[in-house]
């Protein structure tokens, strides 16, 4: 029994080695496409119905914190009103303390005018830190929100440039 458990170790070792080695990915649906590193992953896509379309994708590994969502919402909504809905989405989860957004201002997320906003929270004690993007193209409106904990800001770059200098919608 004492063998059978060690080899059980060994294979969850190697598993867990091997997930943190993956070669990266990319992703393209509806005209927007981006690539992303070794060490992120896809973790969750759902077609709104036909209303739109979202996505996470995530630094991996037990303490990571990089976070980046993309929404498309397959009409014109106003920029304004739907950092605000974002805003109030955010303000309203019980596990985040200390929320504070800063004002919206002009901006661009490689290259695409945009409207943003940055914030900050607590999660579990540890600082985060964020931007939302949003931004309207060919008929639709896009809401980019990346995460991070303050802590994880130098292990997250590569992978948030990477997806941001990759990112494009045609």
């Amino acid at each position: 029994m004492k063998y059978l458990k060690s080899i059980i170790c060994v294979f969850l070792i190697i598993g867990f080695s091997c997930e943190t080695q993956k070669s990266g990915g990319g992703f393209s649906q509806d005209g927007l496409s981006f690539k992303y590193p070794s060490g992120w992953n896809i973790t969750e896509q759902e077609n709104l119905d036909g209303a739109g379309y979202f996505l996470s994708i995530e630094k991996t590994g037990f303490d990571a914190s990089g976070l980046l969502t993309i929404t498309w919402i397959n009409e014109i909504l106003d920029s304004s009103e739907y950092i605000e809905l974002i805003q109030e989405e955010y303000e309203n989860q019980r596990l985040l303390s200390d929320m504070e957004f800063e004002s919206a201002r002009n901006n661009n997320f490689n290259g695409i005018q945009s409207i943003s906003c940055d914030f900050r929270f607590k999660a579990m004690g540890i600082k985060h830190r964020g931007i939302v993007h949003v931004f309207l193209k060919n008929e639709k409106t896009y809401s980019i929100v990346k995460q991070e904990a303050l802590e994880d800001i130098s292990i997250n770059k590569q992978g948030f440039d990477l997806i941001e200098s990759t990112f494009k919608i045609e």
